[in-house]
Formats: C-alpha cells, sequence, structure tokens
C-alpha cells in the first residue's frame, strides 16, 4: 500500500513527544509533597480542568471507531452528546459537592467511610484491574491504526515501547499538574488534528461538501432513526422483541450514554481526582460545562468525517477486507499529503496519550491512598499535614509506582493481538462489575450514615 508517510512527518511526531516530555520536567521542580502530586495543591482555574477533561476522556480509539460507526449507523450516535444536559443538574448538584465536602484524595475513601474496608478495598482493585487493561488497548489500537496508515514504515512495537515510555516519563516527574497541562496541550492537538481532517475530506471529495450532503442522504445517514423492520405491524410483545434486537436505538443510544457517564462522574477516581484539583466547586462546574461543549464538538467532527470517508469511498475503492478501524488508517495512506499526515498521526497519538496518562496518575493514587498507606501504613486517609521526611518519601515510592504501572500498561499493550476474546471477556466482566460500585455509590448516597471524620456520609 502506498502512503505520503515521510521524514517530514517522522519529526512532527518527534517534535510532539519531545514536547510533553519537557513538560514533565518542568513540572518536576515543583512537585514539593502528596497535594501537590495528586491534587495539585487544589490551586487549578476551571478552563484547564475542563479542557483536560474531555482529553482524558477521548482516547485514540474514539477517533478510528466514531467514524466507521457512523458510515454504519448514522447520525442517531451523536444523540449521546444530549446526555450532557442530564447529566449536569447531578454532577453540579450532587457529585461534585459531596466530593468536595469530604475532600478525599481517592473517590474508594469514602466507601470504608459509609460502608467498611473491604467495599473499598475492593472498589480500588476493580478500578485498577478496569484502568491498566483499559490503558493497554488505549495505546495498541492507535499504534496498530498509525502502523497501517504508514505502510509499516512505523513498526508497532517500537511505537508502542517509544508511547510507553513518553507518557510514563512525564507522568512520573510532574504528577498530576504535568498531565493536566499536557491534556491541555493534546486538546490543541487534537482539535488542530480533526479540523485538518475535515479540510482533507472535503477537498478529496469530488463535488465537497454538496456531495457529501447528498451521499449521506441517498444512505440514510442523516436521519436520527429509521422504521425497524416489521414494527408497525407486529403486536405489542413483538413489538418490543422487535426494539430489543435492533442493534442501535434512539432510546439505547441516549440511555446507555446518561447512564454510562453517571457512573464515570460518580465513581471513576480519573474524573473525581480531576475535579479535586480545581480551587472551588464552582471551577468544577465551570469546568464541566467545558468538558460538554468541547465533547459535543469533537463528536459532531468525528461523525461528519465518517459521512465524508463514506461518500469518498463512493468514489474509490476500498477493500472488503478492512475492519471498522482500518477505514479511517485507509483513507488517511490515500488522501492526505506529506506532513498533514504527520499532524494528523500526533493528534491521534494525543486523544490516546491524554487518557493513558490520566489513568496512570489516578491508579497511582488509588495504590497509594487505599493500599499503601492504609495496609502498609496503617491510615485510613492522607494527611497533607505529614511530616517533611515522610512526604518526600512517598512523593518518590508515588514515582516509583508511576514507573511500575507504565511498564506494566506497555508490556500489556505489546501482547493486546494476542488476547482476543479473552480480552473481550474481561473488559464485559470489569463492565458489569462498575456498574455494580455505581450501585452501591447511590445507596450510599441516598442513605444516611456516620462518618468516623465527623462529616454526615449520605442522605444526599
Amino acid at each position: 500500500m502506498e502512503t505520503s508517510f515521510s521524514w517530514i512527518d517522522t519529526a512532527i511526531i518527534i517534535a510532539y513527544l519531545a514536547t510533553l516530555t519537557g513538560i514533565g520536567i518542568y513540572f518536576s521542580k515543583r512537585q514539593k509533597n502528596l497535594d501537590d502530586f495528586f491534587r495539585a495543591g487544589q490551586t487549578m482555574t476551571w478552563l484547564p480542568i475542563g479542557l483536560s477533561l474531555m482529553a482524558a476522556l477521548n482516547s485514540g480509539i474514539d477517533y478510528l471507531m466514531v467514524p466507521s460507526a457512523t458510515m454504519k449507523y448514522g447520525l442517531v450516535l451523536l444523540l449521546g452528546s444530549a446526555s450532557w444536559f442530564a447529566l449536569y443538574p447531578w454532577v453540579s448538584q450532587v457529585t461534585l459537592p459531596f466530593y468536595r465536602r469530604l475532600n478525599f484524595y481517592s473517590a474508594y475513601e469514602y466507601l470504608e467511610e459509609r460502608f467498611d474496608v473491604r467495599v473499598r478495598s475492593l472498589a480500588a482493585a476493580i478500578f485498577i484491574l478496569w484502568r491498566v487493561g483499559w490503558m493497554a488497548t488505549a495505546m495498541y489500537v492507535p499504534c496498530l491504526a498509525i502502523n497501517a496508515a504508514t505502510a509499516g514504515k512505523v513498526p508497532l512495537i517500537p511505537m508502542i515501547v517509544l508511547l510507553g515510555g513518553v507518557v510514563t516519563i512525564y507522568t512520573m516527574l510532574g504528577g498530576i499538574k504535568a498531565v493536566i497541562w499536557t491534556d491541555v496541550l493534546q486538546f490543541c492537538i487534537m482539535m488542530a488534528g480533526l479540523t485538518a481532517t475535515i479540510v482533507v475530506v472535503i477537498a478529496n471529495v469530488p463535488g465537497g461538501l454538496g456531495e457529501i450532503w447528498h451521499t449521506a442522504q441517498a444512505t440514510g445517514k442523516t436521519t436520527l432513526s429509521s422504521p425497524i423492520p416489521g414494527m408497525a405491524q407486529a403486536g405489542f410483545w413483538e413489538a418490543v422483541h422487535l426494539f430489543f434486537l435492533e442493534p442501535v436505538t434512539m432510546v439505547g443510544i441516549l440511555a446507555s450514554a446518561v447512564v454510562g457517564r453517571m457512573t464515570v462522574y460518580t465513581s471513576d477516581q480519573v474524573m473525581v481526582q480531576r475535579f479535586q484539583t480545581t480551587r472551588s466547586v464552582k471551577d468544577s462546574r465551570q469546568a464541566f460545562i467545558i468538558n460538554a461543549i468541547t465533547d459535543a464538538f469533537w463528536m459532531f467532527g468525528l461523525a461528519f468525517v465518517g459521512m465524508a470517508i463514506l461518500t469518498y469511498f463512493q468514489h474509490h475503492t476500498l477493500s472488503q477486507d478492512l475492519k471498522p478501524d482500518q477505514i479511517f488508517p485507509s483513507f488517511m495512506s490515500q488522501a492526505f499529503p506529506t506532513g498533514l499526515m504527520g499532524a494528523v498521526i500526533a493528534a491521534i497519538l494525543a486523544a490516546s496519550l491524554s487518557s493513558i496518562d490520566s489513568a496512570i496518575n489516578s491508579c497511582t493514587t488509588v495504590l497509594m491512598t487505599d493500599f499503601y498507606n492504609r495496609y502498609a501504613k496503617h491510615r485510613t486517609i492522607i494527611d497533607e499535614r505529614f511530616p517533611h521526611e515522610e512526604q518526600q518519601s512517598q512523593l518518590r515510592l508515588s514515582r516509583w509506582t508511576t514507573v511500575a504501572l507504565g511498564i506494566l500498561g506497555t508490556t500489556l499493550a505489546c501482547n493486546v493481538g494476542k488476547l482476543g476474546n479473552l480480552l473481550e471477556l474481561s473488559s464485559k466482566v470489569i463492565n458489569l462489575l462498575t456498574g455494580s460500585l455505581f450501585g452501591i455509590y447511590l445507596l450510599g448516597m441516598f442513605t444516611k450514615g456516620a462518618s468516623s471524620r465527623g462529616v454526615l456520609i449520605g442522605g444526599l
């Protein structure tokens, strides 16, 4: 397969990765204690938190899968963006004030206060297993796509190792501040790459926007829904049966988006910890709004790319052997000019690394808070008033833990291709467990209980 990938694209990618490492080095000198490393001293403002949250929530997998999913199902997928309206009251009035009042480092400290240490440890272990497994996939899939788009000029395993090394270094050195500010940079790169992609697809489609719209209408991709075959003539129970057999429905997409995001913003350490770095609840609420707006723009942009690529392949040959996650790389190899491919590859990497660094830092926080301090030091909470020597000792241990997690995630990423159905099965099991965890949080929040810290728990 021919490709326009050249030394210019390689230079762009190297410069991008070097910049990320530089940010980590810059913030390494500003990590004085555990509060700096895990919560940025609660000094962050709403704009960088909002932009970094958007980058952390979206990975390179979305960059590859959303266009192909739009090609298959159409704009009905965009209904998921409407979930932000339903989510805002829950997050702004319940979860943000709740965690701010408790002032925890880890979301799972609450579970010991509300239930007992066993529930806390189980929830923390589930989170680590989930995030490490997901991290490996988030690193592997974009590298595989880039390998395909460059016709093998970027080798798969060395690329994974390079990315794993870079993300581990800057996360280890700079802590949560480095993660937040690199994610802000990566947000800008993601949006720039998406904009460049939109320009390229429009330029390469005969007839431009008009042709894209015509093709989308002709294939039914502009409709938000289409009648389920046989639904009009079916009885009640048969209609219910047909509805649940349909893979994508408006109700299903909206419900899954609302419940899925409620779970993330209630019990996911990545989100809880990020909001805990802000100066106030007001900053957290404003950050959530920025996150929602930018995420909606991102999803609409990727959906448009999907429709445009669909139109492009009406005029060009598309191999029938391509998997869904290979369609976008195939388009890149055919249509992108020299130089621009490197920029878009950097955008795909930015989407992945912004999620991976958040996962590594959050897992380090959970290991230090919910396991090391809880079991080795017999402390139920981390106290920012620890003696200076203790702070420095735990800061060093936190950095070594970050390195270990980075190595583990990179090793798993190098072997994801060998896991096959086992990876899918483990993902489903962990999703089931995290759903159960969300139920535990709801139970705790809506029933009153005493706290050993003198704070009323639950009863929201």
